[in-house]
């Protein structure tokens, strides 16, 4: 009797640890229309698919959705910064608090598009830098104010979007960006880093994780994006979610 009352003191032991949950997580993620989930044929994108799984972790966590199609980190900041703020200093005040934020693909597009072209008649000496300044401001402002809400941050490093079909192909760029010429795609490229580079220093700066869309290959075939060469798909947000799924799973566990 004693052997099988230690046997079964044991297995309640083992069942109480395996099935202890995580405290419920407060989600909060910022964006494009890269987070809104734009070409997902289930809709929701990768927040949605994330949740899913911490809620698996984490029962009860909640997810603030605060994503714009076609914003720029100037557009984030006067949108959906104030909102998230406002949701992470609502979320209770013992369980893990994360801020994801994922930006900077349409300040690179819109420079070629429609900044360098129209505000600086294509004078790249001076709206390259100009844009990595405003960029480098931005990113500040946003991390800054993120952290002081007390969460936890995460932040994309950006894919080299000149890999994308869109850029890559003359016709799918003509009829989405009709401004940028293939002269234009090497400078995105080459200004694509300089913006990865100001995330990571600001990063480390303000205790951010950074989350790494550089080196996938998301974006550049066909299984995992859209019909519109730019977007992913459902495939493409799958694989999204599993990359800030295991960003934030340290996170959760603690």
């Amino acid at each position: 009797m004693a052997r099988i009352g230690s046997v079964l003191l044991a297995t309640a032991l083992l069942w109480g640890i395996t099935s202890a949950s995580a405290e419920p997580v407060t989600l909060v993620t910022l964006g494009d229309s890269l987070t809104v989930g734009d070409g997902d044929e289930a809709a929701g994108g990768y927040p949605s698919r994330l949740l899913k799984k911490l809620s698996e972790e984490a029962p009860g966590s909640t997810l603030e959705n605060l994503a714009q199609s076609g914003w720029t980190s100037d557009d984030l900041i006067n949108t959906q910064l104030e909102p998230a703020v406002a949701a992470l200093k609502a979320a209770p005040g013992n369980a893990p608090k994360l801020a994801l934020v994922w930006i900077g693909s349409n300040d690179l597009f819109g420079l070629y598009n429609y900044v360098c072209p129209e505000d600086y008649r294509n004078d790249y000496a001076r709206c390259e830098p100009e844009a990595l300044q405003l960029f480098t401001n931005n990113i500040k402002t946003i991390l800054a104010s993120l952290k002081a809400t007390g969460a936890r941050l995460y932040i994309a490093l950006l894919d080299d979007q000149s890999k994308r079909p869109v850029m890559r192909n003359p016709q799918l760029r003509r009829d989405s960006y009709d401004k940028i010429t293939a002269d234009d795609v090497s400078r995105m490229s080459v200004q694509t880093g300089k913006y990865n580079a100001v995330i990571r220093e600001l990063a480390a700066s303000y205790g951010a994780t950074t989350v790494d869309f550089f080196d996938t290959k998301i974006f550049e075939t066909s299984a995992t994006l859209s019909e519109d060469g730019n977007h992913p798909n459902g495939a493409g947000y799958e694989a999204i979610s599993e990359i800030w799924h295991q960003a934030v799973g340290a996170a959760v566990a603690r």
